[in-house]
């Protein structure tokens, strides 16, 4: 009977044993999936890293003269350059020196320059004018000078851009504008009212969506 016993103890440890290989081998296999995984994923990570390195070193320099053309126009000439980093972290130069310190203007003004020029790169390299730009409060700290600044300059990218909208609380810049529709909110009925209205009858409480600058 005793012998009976051991065995069976045996029999059972071998079991456990071979349950405890099964699953180190289980394991194994996951740990070297999980590896392969980990392998692929820090090459997807250094091929991605070089890409944006030589799209940085290719696409920075021009997207900052764009923006730097458009910092000309909106400023008068008194800033002339913005520059990139790495990060695209925006400096404003004058006279070739970093401005330590911009107003909220200002860094409204080089903001749209960087968006406007990316938005031009991309119109180019599609091989055809867009359909449609979108500019949201774009003017919020901007003197009238600067807003009508603004103005003139998407009128001269009419012929990149079938359409720019201006959504705006900016009741002075409606003069500037082919067509503007006007959106209020109605107490009566808590839904917002949409219609075209003629530029010059504008509230100032009124939001501004022009369409159609320049086009």
């Amino acid at each position: 009977m005793a012998a009976n016993g051991e065995a069976a103890g045996a029999h059972a440890a071998v079991a456990r044993g071979e349950q405890a290989r099964q699953e180190l081998a289980r394991v194994r296999t996951q740990h070297e999936a999980l590896d392969r995984s980990r392998r692929l994923h820090d090459e997807l990570d250094r091929a991605f890293t070089d890409l944006r390195t030589d799209l940085n070193v290719q696409l920075r320099p021009e997207i900052g003269e764009v923006a730097s053309s458009f910092l000309t126009d909106l400023t008068d000439g008194r800033y002339d350059e913005l520059e990139l980093d790495d990060s695209y972290n925006l400096t404003v130069l004058e006279d070739g020196t970093p401005k330590p310190v911009i107003s909220g203007g200002e860094e409204d003004i080089a903001n749209l320059c960087l968006r406007l020029a990316i938005s031009q790169m991309i119109a180019e390299r599609a091989g055809q004018t867009f359909s449609l730009l979108i500019l949201d409060e774009v003017f919020g700290s901007l003197d009238e000078a600067r807003r009508q600044n603004v103005v003139q300059l998407l009128r001269g990218l009419h012929d990149r851009f079938e359409q720019v909208i201006i959504i705006t609380h900016i009741e002075q810049v409606r003069e500037g504008l082919d067509r503007v529709i006007s959106v209020r909110y109605d107490e009566e009925t808590g839904g917002a009212m949409v219609a075209q209205t003629d530029p010059a009858a504008i509230d100032e409480h009124e939001l501004l969506l022009a369409t159609e600058v320049g086009g």
